[in-house]
């Protein structure tokens, strides 16, 4: 594990990611391997906060939605289904459904959603 990662390797990663170069198992299993164990997505803009053992990187805002004042359990399960949805198009979907962040931990290859009102979902990754 290489837990002293750059900026530029890092943008490096999410710009594969985002082309598709990569996969998103292949993501997860290099963020892993650059020491990166956790990761956070604001929905309302997107902005991600990756962390590692002896780092931290931000990704820039993307969008600004509104999130759902309402959580409807059922509109965020069937958005977690659709592995196919654009990135943006899943957070739009989310947000619409009360999801305020969640959480990727990486080696546990778990998501924890969490949505107004304490809400909360966890979902295992399949990857």
């Amino acid at each position: 594990m290489n837990d002293k990662l750059t900026e530029s390797e890092f943008q490096e990663m999410i710009r594969r990611r985002s082309t598709g170069e990569i996969s998103f198992p292949q993501f997860l299993d290099e963020l892993s391997q650059s020491g990166i164990n956790e990761y956070e997505i604001d929905v309302a803009t997107g902005r991600a906060t990756y962390k590692g053992v002896h780092s931290e990187f931000k990704t820039d805002a993307q969008v600004s939605l509104v999130i759902s004042d309402k959580f409807n359990r059922s509109k965020v399960l069937e958005a977690i289904a659709d592995i196919s949805l654009p990135f943006l198009d899943f957070l739009k979907e989310i947000a619409e459904a009360g999801i305020v962040t969640y959480r990727v931990y990486i080696s546990e290859k778990k998501v924890t959603y969490f949505g107004i009102g304490e809400k909360e979902i966890e979902e295992q990754l399949k990857v």
